[in-house]
């Protein structure tokens, strides 16, 4: 009886401490710098492509971004 208390014990600290690590991972990859650096990835992938449907999305990504974050990304120009 007592190894079992311990056994839910261990679970349930090891389930608690998953929890709490994939909170702070998830936070610190939907931070303002880690979307401002996954949009500048997409901007220098779309100037290798000038695809004018990449251009439209990351034109509103930018915009959201620039609103959610204070962030002054200059607006991408679709030509």
């Amino acid at each position: 009886m007592i190894l079992q208390r311990h056994n839910y014990f261990t679970l349930s600290v090891i389930v608690g401490i998953v929890i709490i690590t994939s909170l702070i991972l998830f936070q610190n990859f939907n931070s303002c710098p880690a979307r401002q650096f996954e949009i500048i990835d997409e901007i220098i992938a779309y100037e290798r492509t000038l695809d004018p449907n990449s251009c439209i999305s990351l034109v509103e990504k930018i915009h959201q971004l620039n609103s959610e974050c204070s962030s002054d990304l200059e607006i991408v120009d679709c030509g």
